[in-house]
């Protein structure tokens, strides 16, 4: 069966799979292994377009009047990092790539704000860059970090 953690991040992970560049999108991510859960090997360059995500944090709190006795309110935060290649030179380019990507990204994890009935709602953070400020040159670099608020009953 799995945590919900794992039952959100698979799902996040199948979302982010159907970005296919067609229709209103600007890139293809649904090609086998663009989307992936967990760290680049060191030296090893990213895959672009291609996207990485990397559970965070789990806060949980109980807040009174809202939290029911028996649960936890929670919240998960997923950092999603996506790589794009520049298509000219100049940082202008790569920052443009990026900002379409992670565009496209939130297109999507936007679209289902529940996170298939699992979340109460998702809100995101995101920035876009050169990837020549991480030391990437030719890329465009998107970071996005997701929050995911939901429900679990204590200990369950």
């Amino acid at each position: 069966m799995g945590s919900t953690e794992r039952t959100i991040l698979t799902r996040v992970k199948s979302q982010l799979a159907t970005i296919n560049g067609g229709d209103s999108y600007n890139y293809d991510f649904s090609t086998a292994d663009a989307v992936a859960i967990g760290s680049l090997h060191v030296g090893v360059a990213p895959r672009a377009p291609g996207i990485y995500l990397y559970p965070l944090n789990i806060q949980s709190s109980r807040n009174a009047g809202r939290t029911l006795l028996r649960n936890y309110d929670r919240e998960l935060t997923i950092q999603i990092d996506v790589f794009v290649p520049r298509t000219a030179e100049g940082a202008d380019n790569a920052v443009l790539a990026a900002v379409d990507a992670v565009s496209d990204v939130m297109k999507v994890l936007e679209n289902d704000p529940e996170v298939n009935g699992t979340a109460r709602d998702v809100e995101l953070d995101v920035s876009a860059f050169d990837g020549e400020q991480i030391q990437l040159p030719g890329y465009g670099v998107g970071t996005i970090q997701m929050h995911i608020e939901y429900t679990e009953r204590r200990g369950a």
